[in-house]
């Protein structure tokens, strides 16, 4: 029996933040896949690219990845177009968690979750969510 992926697909996904990533021949390793460091990398290009959306609207924050999870479903090869879904799904005090889902060819290839902390500058300790950051965080909440 498979367990059920840790980071939960089963969200509803629709108005998710959407990224399209290219996958560069680097992301393959010796077995003709994309490497399991690429996933990480594609869902930091997510994660910047949201993070990114809400500093144009004049929301500041400094925050770091606490937790990086990620359950491969199935091979990503060099030619396969590859999308990474992102959505809040939990706030914290000072914290929050994204959902992604991974697709290549419009099929999940992988499902992760990270947990960023909201951080204070210059003593890189953790501080509560800006209310500007909640606000649009639990907009976009699943």
């Amino acid at each position: 029996m498979t367990p059920a992926p840790t980071p939960p697909l089963d969200i509803d996904w629709s108005g998710a933040h959407t990224t399209e990533i290219q996958v560069r021949f680097g992301d393959v390793d010796s077995l003709g896949h994309v490497n399991n460091v690429a996933y990480a990398q594609y869902l930091e290009i997510a994660r910047v690219a949201y993070m990114e959306a809400l500093r144009e609207r004049g929301i500041t924050f400094t925050m770091v990845v606490a937790r990086l999870e990620v359950d491969y479903v199935r091979e990503v090869k060099l030619r396969e177009r590859v999308t990474v879904e992102l959505a809040p799904t939990r706030l914290g005090a000072s914290s929050f968690d994204f959902h992604y889902r991974v697709l290549a060819d419009g099929v999940v290839a992988a499902a992760a979750r990270t947990v960023q902390v909201n951080v204070e500058p210059s003593e890189r300790r953790p501080r509560p969510l800006p209310e500007d950051l909640r606000r649009a965080l639990e907009r976009d909440l699943k």
